[in-house]
C-alpha cells in the first residue's frame, strides 16, 4: 500500500512539472506568438545594385552642395560599423531641442535596447547663428556622439534640404543598414514593434525598395495655411502620392535611388511632398500604406502589445503614459527576443 502511494505521489509530481513546463513554454498572447514566429527565421538583407538611367539636364544641385559641420566621421567605432543597426532612426530635431533629444535617448532609443531592437538613433540638425546654442550643441555632440549637423540654417522651410542631407549621410556611412526611419523628435516609438514589423517585411522580400508610412494618394496643395505653397512653387492641383513626414520608413535600397533622382526634380520646401512624392514618383519608388498598422494619434493598447509603432503628435502627458505602457509590456517581448536570438 505504501509503495502504491509513493508511485501515485511521484506520478502527480511528474504531471505537475510537465504542466508547468508547458505553461511556461506557451506564448502569453497572440502578439507574443507573432514575435516568436517572426524571430525564429533570420532574414537576410540583400543590397541591390543601382545604375542611373535617366537622361536630361539637372535642375537641383543640392546633393552636390551638401557639407557637414559635424558628420561623426571621427567616431570609432562608427555608427554603422562593427554592430550594424537593423534600423537607423534619423531623428529630425532643432538645435535648441536639447530636452527632446534627451527624452529620446532615455526612452525608445536607449542603447540598452539595441540587442533586442537593432535600432540606433542619429539626430539631424542644421546650422545656427547663435553662438551660445552652438557651444551647447558642441558639448552635447562630445558627450553623446550621436548628432550630425549640416551647414544650412535650421529652419522649417529648409526641411527638404535636411532630409536630402540625412539620406546622403546614410548613403556614405551606412551601406549595410537595411532600414532607415525618418522620425520627428516628438514622436513616441515602440522599438520592439518596429523590429517585428521590419523583420516580417524583410522575410517577404530580402531586397525591399519602398517607403512605408501614412500615405495620401490625392492630397491637394494648401494655398492658405502654415503649409501653403504658391502657384509659382507648385502649379498643379494635386500632389503625387506622398507619405506624411512626421515618421516614415525608407528601405535602404531606395535611398541611393532617391538621391540619384533629386538633381532632376526642382526643390520644394515641403519635405514629405518633395522626397516621398515628387522624387519618389520620378524614381519609381512605391509607397506602402501602413497607417492603420503602424500609427496612432492617441494612447492605445495596440501601441503596447499590438502592431502600432508610432504615436504621432502626442500631448506632453501622453508621451510619458505611452512610454510607461510600452515598458510595462516589453518584458514579455524581450524574453521571446532573447530566446530567439
Amino acid at each position: 500500500m505504501e509503495g502504491a502511494h509513493q508511485v501515485l505521489v511521484g506520478f502527480c509530481l511528474a504531471m505537475t512539472v510537465l504542466l508547468v513546463t508547458l505553461c511556461l513554454s506557451l506564448p502569453s498572447s497572440p502578439h507574443m506568438m507573432a514575435v516568436q514566429e517572426a524571430m525564429r527565421a533570420r532574414p537576410h538583407f540583400v543590397r541591390e545594385n543601382f545604375t542611373l538611367t535617366i537622361e536630361g539636364p539637372t535642375v537641383n544641385p543640392v546633393v552636390g552642395q551638401i557639407t557637414w559641420l559635424e558628420d561623426l566621421s571621427w567616431k570609432d567605432p562608427s555608427v554603422c560599423n562593427g554592430s550594424d543597426p537593423f534600423v537607423l532612426a534619423m531623428v529630425i530635431t532643432a538645435v535648441e531641442n536639447f530636452q527632446q533629444r534627451d527624452r529620446v535617448r532615455t526612452t525608445w532609443a536607449k542603447p540598452e535596447f539595441f540587442q533586442y531592437t537593432g535600432l540606433k538613433a542619429v539626430f539631424v540638425v542644421g546650422a545656427t547663428n547663435n553662438e551660445t546654442l552652438q557651444e551647447s550643441l558642441d558639448e552635447e555632440i562630445d558627450a553623446y556622439e550621436d548628432i550630425i549637423q549640416s551647414d544650412f540654417i535650421d529652419t522649417y522651410r529648409n526641411l527638404s534640404y535636411k532630409t536630402v542631407s540625412l539620406l546622403s549621410w546614410v548613403r556614405d556611412y551606412c551601406p549595410r543598414t537595411p532600414f532607415i526611419a525618418k522620425i520627428d523628435d516628438d514622436v513616441v516609438v515602440n522599438p520592439f514593434n518596429l523590429r517585428l514589423y521590419l523583420h516580417k517585411h524583410l522575410l517577404t522580400n530580402p531586397s525591399p525598395k519602398n517607403i512605408h508610412g501614412r500615405a495620401r494618394f490625392r492630397a491637394k496643395p494648401m494655398r492658405n495655411s502654415k503649409w501653403a505653397v504658391t502657384k509659382e512653387e507648385y502649379p498643379d492641383e494635386r500632389y503625387p502620392p506622398i507619405v506624411l513626414g512626421s515618421a516614415y520608413i525608407v528601405d535602404r535600397n531606395a535611398v541611393d535611388v532617391l538621391l540619384a533622382y533629386v538633381p532632376y526634380v526642382p526643390m520644394l520646401w515641403l519635405e514629405d511632398v518633395y522626397l516621398t512624392g515628387l522624387v519618389a514618383k520620378k524614381a519609381g519608388i512605391k509607397l506602402k500604406q501602413t497607417e492603420r498598422t503602424l500609427y496612432t494619434k492617441r494612447v492605445t493598447r495596440k501601441l503596447y502589445f499590438g502592431s502600432v509603432t508610432f504615436l504621432i503628435d502626442p500631448k506632453e502627458k501622453d508621451y510619458d503614459v505611452a512610454w510607461q505602457g510600452i515598458m510595462r509590456y516589453s518584458h514579455k517581448v524581450i524574453s521571446k527576443l532573447k530566446k530567439n536570438g
